[in-house]
């Protein structure tokens, strides 16, 4: 995202002004998740953005619109308000998937920055050795209740899909999670704090 009037229109507006001038720019982060988002973006776009920590997401979007940053890559909860509101301009967002809520904005990937794909998940634990009744019951009631009216309504406001896996697909998924952000943290040189 990027203040609505910035000259950015596109991704590649954003990355040709970057190209131009390494770290010149910046983005903003007041979580972990967009601080590797925008960490990930540099990476991939091989672009020297200055990165600028926030104690929250909403600080670091008061300074967006305030043009004290250049640009964040944020939740969906904290900055697509700001879309609707006409106040910042969103130029892709972090999924493999286009969103719903935001239909007519690209992906990253689509909009130039090749493999970029971020998004969030959850998942339920037990703890190890937990019967295996036990734990194909409370499989059966996660996945009706990803089903139901109100985790409907959340994934509607919040911009997530609902997905759900076995154990085993959970197990693999998570290692790769793991392994790729894993990456992209110790390209970044960041240390747990």
């Amino acid at each position: 995202m990027v203040r609505a009037d910035a000259p950015y229109k596109s991704v590649a507006d954003l990355l040709a002004r970057a190209k131009k001038e390494p770290g010149k720019l910046s983005f903003g982060s007041g979580s972990s998740s967009s601080r590797v988002a925008g960490e990930m973006f540099k990476q991939l776009s091989q672009t020297d953005i200055l990165h600028v920590p926030y104690k929250s997401n909403p600080n670091a979007i008061t300074d967006l619109l305030g043009g004290q940053i250049d640009m964040m890559i944020t939740d969906t909860s904290t900055g697509v308000p700001q879309v609707k509101g006409g106040k910042l301009r969103a130029l892709g967002v972090s999924t493999a998937k286009r969103m719903a809520m935001l239909p007519d904005v690209p992906t990253i990937d689509e909009a130039g920055v090749k493999g970029y794909d971020m998004g969030y998940w959850f998942a339920a634990y037990v703890p190890a050795g937990t019967p295996a009744a036990v734990v194909a019951r409370l499989h059966d009631l996660l996945v009706a209740g990803v089903k139901g009216a109100g985790a409907k309504q959340f994934f509607e406001v919040s911009g997530g899909e609902p997905w759900t896996t076995s154990q085993d697909e959970l197990a693999k998924f998570q290692a790769a999670e793991t392994q790729k952000w894993g990456r992209v943290i110790k390209a970044a040189g960041i240390v747990a704090e």
